[in-house]
C-alpha cells in the first residue's frame, strides 16, 4: 500500500467526498431508524443487494478512476 502523494489534496478526490456523503446518510438512518424502513421497503426485494453493490462500486471506481480532464496539447 502506498501513501497518498498530495494528501493535502484528498478532500478534493471523489472516493473522499463519497465516504463522507456515505457517512451522513449512515449517520442520518442511524438517528431514523423508521426512516430506513421506508427506504428499505421502496426498493423491490430483488434489487436490494443491487443497491449495496452499486455503492461500493461507485466507491471504489471513484478511487480508481480519474475524472480529470488532460490538456489538450
Amino acid at each position: 500500500m502506498k501513501l497518498i502523494a498530495n494528501w493535502k489534496a484528498a478532500h478534493k478526490f471523489a472516493s473522499v467526498r463519497l465516504a463522507a456523503l456515505a457517512g451522513l446518510v449512515v449517520a442520518y438512518f442511524a438517528a431514523y431508524p423508521e426512516q430506513w424502513q421506508a427506504v428499505l421497503h421502496s426498493v423491490p426485494e430483488a434489487y436490494r443487494p443491487l443497491v449495496g453493490l452499486l455503492v461500493f462500486a461507485m466507491a471504489g471506481g471513484s478511487r480508481v478512476v480519474s475524472l480529470r480532464q488532460s490538456a489538450p496539447e
